[in-house]
């Protein structure tokens, strides 16, 4: 299966992670925001977009983890595959 070369921009994958994750996450965070306010006469939208706003925040920090996470780890490997090209360049002469 071929990936469609948009996929490839660590940017397009960072801002489709935020998407998925803010919609796993809203549901969640409404029922938390439905649970913890106690005022009766709020209006529902304004606790449903409370808990949205919650999502996307949660998400933003959960994608930034995880983008910090992978790119620590590719930097990782070009520096053991740039060490090795540099033991082995050495080892030729």
């Amino acid at each position: 299966m071929k990936i469609p070369a948009v996929l490839k921009n660590p940017d397009v994958v960072g801002w489709l992670i935020w998407v998925v994750l803010t919609l796993l996450l809203a549901g969640p965070c409404i029922y938390l925001v439905y649970s913890v306010t106690y005022d009766a006469t709020m209006p529902v939208l304004t606790l449903v977009l409370t808990g949205v706003f919650a999502a996307a925040i949660s998400a933003g920090l959960l994608s930034w983890l995880g983008n910090e996470v992978w790119f620590r780890l590719k930097k990782r490997q070009y520096a053991e595959k740039r060490k090795a090209a540099r033991k082995e360049k050495r080892r030729k002469k």
